[in-house]
């Protein structure tokens, strides 16, 4: 009489599989050695081979870490720079101004006077600021409410091209998708792409 031997093939999922580190790869390692067959030792190749694969998953997983925590301090070290800049000053493409930002003037040519439009944001009013000849080319916004600005330079009566620089104080810093934006004190928000200097 013939036996055929029967064999069982189940296959096991485990929804919560965790990766295999490097102590489960030892720990399968020894198991091997243990229950080998004495009778058809495992050839000392095959046992380098899989020392040195032992070996070079402990050195990928060392690398990882390492880099896992390299970044992570460059994340914090970036964070950090960003906090470092608040109560400093951005300059920025924008007419808005609030508290303590600054706003340069630089007419295109000889003037007579120099003359800044202010719109409250919150009321609606209006009020000019005339800058003449000789004096500072710059204006601080010392008002509460944030203004829109226009400005415009005059000679002998016509009008002069008179660009502006607007410097916004940089009242915090947020951060979205891991990336820092710059929040001016009426709660503008900046990002690093709009900011064209600090100072």
């Amino acid at each position: 009489m013939e036996t055929v031997p029967i064999t069982y093939n189940t296959a096991i999922t485990n929804s919560n599989q965790k990766p295999v580190n490097k102590d489960d790869f030892l720990k399968i390692l020894v198991t091997q050695l243990k229950y080998q067959n004495p009778l058809d030792p495992q050839k000392p190749e095959e046992f380098l081979t899989q020392l040195s694969q032992m070996t070079q998953v402990e050195q990928l997983q060392n690398i990882t870490s390492s880099l896992e925590n390299i970044k992570k301090f460059m994340e914090q070290s970036n964070i950090s720079q960003w906090i470092s800049a608040v109560n400093k000053k951005m300059l920025v493409d924008d007419y808005v101004m609030s508290k303590g930002d600054e706003l340069y003037l630089k007419p295109n040519g000889d003037f007579d006077e120099i003359v800044l439009t202010k719109k409250s944001l919150t009321t609606g009013s209006t009020g000019t600021i005339t800058i003449k000849k000789g004096e500072p080319l710059v204006y601080t916004h010392e008002g509460d409410d944030p203004v829109s600005i226009s400005v415009f330079a005059k000679k002998d009566n016509k009008s002069v091209e008179c660009r502006s620089l607007l410097y916004r104080v940089i009242a915090g810093v947020n951060i979205e998708q891991e990336r820092p934006i710059l929040v001016a004190v009426n709660g503008d928000t900046y990002s690093l792409e709009k900011v064209k200097e600090i100072k």
